[in-house]
C-alpha cells in the first residue's frame, strides 16, 4: 500500500469533515453557499486539470447528459447538506449524510442488475433505530427533525450521484468528471438564485475569504487529494477511511463551535456510525471474494 496515497486520502477526509464548521461560520444562505462552493471548487479543479494536462473531451454525447444529471444531484446534495447543518447542528448534518452507503446498496442492485443481499436489510433497520434516537420529536417544526430530513435527503442525492459516477468512472478520469459536475452545480445555482432572488447578506471581507477557502481548500483540494490517493490504495480502503468524516466533523464542531450532543443523540450517532462501518467492511470483504 502506497503510504503517500494513504496520507492523501486521510487528509482529504479530514478536509471534508471540516466543511461543516465553515458552513456554520459563513453567514450566507444555503443557495449562495452552494454557488460559492461550486464556483471556487470548479476553478481549483480546473487549475489542477490544466497543470496535470488532462483532456476534458468526452467521447460519447450521452456522457455529457450523465454528467449534467450528476451535476444536478451534486447541487441538490450540497444544498440539502448545508440546509441540514444550518437548521440543526454539524453533528446531525454529517451523521445523517453518512448513511448514504445504505442507500447505495439498495439502489445498485436495481441499476446494475446485481443480487440484493438480505444482510443489507438488517443494516437499514439499525440505521432507522439510530435515526429514531436522534429525533427529539416527530414534528416538522422541530429544528433537529428538519435537519435530519434534510440530511437524509442529502444522503439520498449523494447515493444517486455515486451510482452515476460508477458508470462514468469506468470511462473517464475522476477529476474530469468532478469538474464537469461541479461546473453544472454552479450553473444550476446561478439560475436558481437569479429566479428566487434570495436576500443577500452584506458579508465582510473575512466572510468572502472563508467562502473562497471553503470552495478551494475544503472542496476542490479535498477532491483532488482524494482522487489522487485512489491511484495508490484500493477503493475499499478509501471507503473505510471515509467513514471517519462524521467523526472529524463532530469533534471539530465540539472544539470550535462548542456544540454539545445529548446522551440520546450520542447513542443514535454511535449506532449509525458502527452500522455504516460494518456495512463498509462487509462491502470490502464482498469485493475481495
Amino acid at each position: 500500500m502506497d503510504k503517500k496515497s494513504l496520507l492523501s486520502v486521510h487528509l482529504a477526509v479530514l478536509l471534508f469533515g471540516t466543511s461543516g464548521v465553515f458552513i456554520k461560520i459563513i453567514p450566507m444562505s444555503a443557495l449562495l453557499l452552494t454557488l460559492g462552493r461550486g464556483i471556487f471548487s470548479a476553478l481549483a479543479l480546473y487549475a489542477f486539470i490544466h497543470f496535470r494536462e488532462y483532456s476534458l473531451r468526452l467521447e460519447r454525447l450521452r456522457d455529457y447528459f450523465w454528467n449534467l444529471l450528476a451535476g444536478i444531484f451534486l447541487a441538490m446534495h450540497w444544498f440539502l447538506f448545508i440546509m441540514s447543518i444550518q437548521i440543526s447542528t454539524v453533528s446531525i448534518g454529517t451523521i445523517t449524510f453518512a448513511t448514504y452507503p445504505l442507500f447505495v446498496v439498495f439502489l445498485e442492485p436495481y441499476v446494475f442488475k446485481e443480487k440484493f443481499q438480505l444482510k443489507n436489510l438488517l443494516n437499514v433497520v439499525m440505521i432507522a433505530i439510530g435515526i429514531a434516537f436522534l429525533i427529539p420529536a416527530f414534528e416538522l417544526n422541530n429544528a433537529t427533525t428538519l435537519g435530519i430530513l434534510y440530511g437524509l435527503g442529502s444522503s439520498f442525492c449523494f447515493a444517486i450521484l455515486s451510482i452515476i459516477n460508477r458508470r462514468l468512472a469506468a470511462l473517464y478520469d475522476s477529476v474530469v468528471i468532478t469538474l464537469y459536475e461541479q461546473t453544472v452545480a454552479a450553473c444550476l445555482m446561478t439560475i436558481l438564485i437569479s429566479i428566487i432572488k434570495p436576500t443577500v447578506h452584506e458579508g465582510t471581507v473575512l466572510d468572502f475569504f472563508h467562502l473562497i477557502i471553503y470552495g478551494v481548500v475544503f472542496t476542490g483540494l479535498a477532491h483532488s487529494l482524494y482522487i489522487q490517493g485512489l491511484k495508490g490504495i484500493k477503493a475499499q480502503t478509501a471507503s473505510i477511511i471515509s467513514v471517519l468524516e462524521p467523526v472529524y466533523s463532530i469533534v471539530l464542531a465540539i472544539v470550535f463551535l462548542q456544540e454539545r450532543m445529548s446522551y440520546q443523540e450520542m447513542i443514535g450517532t454511535f449506532i449509525i456510525f458502527v452500522t455504516v462501518m460494518i456495512a463498509t467492511l462487509q462491502n470490502s470483504v464482498d469485493e475481495k471474494t
